[in-house]
């Protein structure tokens, strides 16, 4: 079971990312609510604003990646400009999800020839 990248969607890919081996497991998926505001006031009050509904997050942990791997995820990572751009993310089961990738790009090396890194994306 397999993941794919395509930008902006699979049917009519700019850009893709297929990595192989595919994420390690487990592969993680949150459900969180990132658009709370919380505050506390002096006296302990505690303070909470809710400006939308939960958003299904995606946690994709590789440790076998080749340098070839690595520098096509870091091309993807730049033609979608990080959260800038939605693009179709392809689960281990197959189903489509519109995402934004979330946190910075970070393979390194861990082996020789070899990367790992974490892709954390963001269902909208």
């Amino acid at each position: 079971m397999s993941v794919a990248f395509y930008y902006p969607t699979q049917a009519s890919p700019a850009a893709q990312w297929s990595p192989l081996p595919a994420p390690d497991f487990p592969h993680g998926q949150p459900t969180d609510y990132p658009q709370q505001l919380t505050g506390e006031t002096a006296a302990g009050t505690f303070y909470v604003q809710d400006k939308g509904a939960g958003r299904q997050t995606f946690d994709l942990n590789f440790s076998r990646l080749t340098e070839s791997e690595r520098d096509t995820a870091l091309s993807f990572f730049h033609t979608v400009k990080k959260a800038f751009n939605t693009f179709e993310y392809v689960d281990p089961e197959g189903n489509p999800h519109t995402v934004r990738w979330t946190n910075a790009f970070d393979f390194r090396e861990v082996a020789s020839g070899r990367y790992a890194g974490t892709v954390q994306l963001r269902q909208e």
